[in-house]
């Protein structure tokens, strides 16, 4: 394999790393909106964030051996029908920052940042301003993969208690106790915070209903920065609208960017932010970092780093 086609605009110190695993390697970079089909068959490696590859692409890809996907998130993918052709992705890379940030939106909610910060503005001092604590509190996290696995740890740091859900309720490094996702409703009840943090697949899209926020404390809250299809639309808006729990602070949603009269944008107990959980600098790098080890062990499957099973979806 020689001829490399990306979507994604790597810095020339990415493409001199490559010609020096690869010295025989065609490197060329072309924008999603300007890639032709004569371009998607002349790629034997396709670099691609996973956005712009749909099914009907598929049968231009004539000569395509392996697809490197430089996020985590494949439900754009046309996975059924890339059967034969490798396909590799960048999860592991988001544990930092999605960390940092989802404990930093916690802090502020449960601090009041955002009416210091207005009263500040405002030159008010306010007199005993009062904020709560995390410590004693219980987070579960919907995800025990390398991110809700590493927040896990750092909330630990805290004094939180973490509880953890994965498909088979086995034990993961970070929580103090792990539940299957069928026990969700069996344990709901004890979180004071919820995390989301799952992928997109059949088996978690629409996972969470108004019987499980009914089922939560009043005063919890919900968090979500794994994929905004954990709930339906209708279900965050009678959550918002009823006042049944605390306060949600979503970083993902089912349709993206939101319109500027969202009805998301309309109530006092949300915290909208732009899917900006894992954007930072490093994120290139760390992306890139297993590209080039997968591209070092090319040809040994064993070797290579976050290979995808079709049939699983991840």
């Amino acid at each position: 394999m020689k001829n490399i086609v990306s979507t994604i605009n790597l810095p020339e110190k990415m493409v001199s790393r490559i010609k020096v695993l690869l010295p025989e390697a065609e490197y060329e970079y072309i924008s999603s909106k300007e890639i032709s089909a004569e371009e998607r068959g002349r790629a034997e490696i396709f670099i691609t964030y996973g956005t712009d590859m749909t099914e009907s692409h598929v049968e231009e890809f004539k000569n395509l051996k392996w697809i490197m996907v430089m996020s985590a998130g494949l439900e754009m993918m046309p996975l059924d029908k890339l059967d034969g052709v490798l396909i590799t992705n960048a999860t592991g890379i988001h544990k930092i920052q999605m960390t940092e940030y989802t404990i930093g939106l916690i802090l502020s909610y449960y601090k009041g940042f955002n009416q210091l910060s207005e009263d500040q503005k405002a030159g008010h001092w306010r007199e005993n301003a009062f904020t709560a604590e995390l410590y004693g509190r219980q987070v579960h996290i919907l995800g025990t993969g390398s991110i809700g696995s590493h927040l896990a740890q750092v909330l630990s740091a805290f004094g939180v208690d973490t509880v953890g859900y994965n498909t088979d309720g086995r034990a993961v490094e970070g929580f103090r106790r792990t539940h299957t996702l069928d026990g969700l409703m069996r344990h709901i009840g004890e979180a004071d915070i919820l995390i989301n943090i799952l992928p997109s697949t059949e088996a978690t899209t629409g996972l969470l209903t108004v019987e499980h926020f009914h089922e939560m404390k009043d005063d919890s809250v919900f968090v979500n920065i794994g994929r905004g299809d954990i709930a339906p639309d209708e279900v965050l808006i009678e959550v918002l609208e009823e006042e049944i729990i605390g306060h949600l602070i979503l970083d993902v949603f089912n349709e993206e960017p939101l319109d500027s009269d969202s009805p998301f944008y309309k109530y006092d107990n949300i915290t909208v932010t732009p899917h900006a959980s894992s954007k930072t600098g490093g994120y290139i790098e760390r992306a890139f970092d297993i590209f080039e080890h997968n591209l070092q062990h090319m040809g040994d499957t064993g070797k290579m780093e976050n290979v995808i099973d079709i049939n699983k979806g991840y």
